[in-house]
């Protein structure tokens, strides 16, 4: 599994399309901090030219960046398919291929966003007003409790992967998975404990209140993105043992 893992790293490393989104990314939060800035030194009645305001709308931005989960873990994938039957071919067992695709895509995800947090924290703490002595610490909590949800996001990705070919296919299933349980137990909720219940504790629901302070203990979106993660590998791995090639 140590080969695979080795050949999938070289492979995505030497992907522009990894490049290029992450520094969309950094580029589109460098104009944020700078925009904040410039507002914050020509009007002396702006007030959201502070740190706190601008890892706030990072953090609000995790519904988005979740959802692009589906373009850039494509893009880590690359021709996944296509190269499949060449690596069963070589008498790989699928779960070491499975699993082995799968660590080195989380790793490039993991990466990836170590890099654009570094970014996020340097612009917001040069650029800005500290106006709140924790804010950075706030921000790193935060950060933390998303990175579950993240991780089950990449691994879902994958598992859908492993029966559809279309990106547009996959894409929509990956969403309707997270965000329509969401909206139908939002509905719900007012009438029934249990979907008020359901709803406080789904994937989505930490990722709408990113933003704001925590109400809730800081384990509970760890507990609720290892159930996702280990359920959509097992799926996603009894699936691919299925496919054929």
């Amino acid at each position: 599994m140590l080969n695979l893992m080795k050949s999938e790293q070289y492979r995505f490393v030497r992907t522009k399309n990894y490049y290029y989104y992450g520094l969309l990314c950094a580029v589109l939060m460098a104009g944020a901090a700078v925009t904040l800035n410039v507002f914050h030194h020509s009007d002396p009645g702006f007030t959201y030219g502070n740190e706190r305001f601008f890892y706030r709308n990072v953090l609000a931005m995790m519904p988005v960046v979740f959802a692009l989960l589906t373009i850039f873990t494509g893009i880590l994938m690359g021709d996944h398919k296509h190269v499949l039957k060449n690596t069963v071919a070589y008498g790989f067992s699928r779960r070491s291929i499975y699993t082995a695709k799968l660590l080195v895509t989380l790793a490039g995800f993991l990466l990836f966003a170590l890099v654009l947090v570094g970014i996020s924290v340097l612009l917001g703490s040069k650029l800005l007003l500290r106006s709140y002595e924790y804010a950075l610490t706030e921000y790193c909590q935060m950060l933390l409790g998303m990175l579950p949800i993240m991780i089950a996001g990449v691994t879902t990705y994958f598992c859908i992967n492993a029966v559809m070919n279309k990106n547009a296919q996959i894409s929509t299933v990956f969403l309707l998975i997270y965000f329509l349980p969401y909206m139908i137990l939002g509905a719900l909720k007012g009438r029934y404990v249990w979907a008020a219940w359901l709803h406080s504790h789904s994937p989505a629901y930490y990722l709408f209140n990113a933003y704001d302070v925590a109400s809730y203990p800081a384990w509970e979106p760890w507990i609720t993105g290892m159930v996702y993660t280990l359920f959509f590998y097992v799926l996603g791995l009894y699936l691919f043992r299925k496919e054929e090639f």
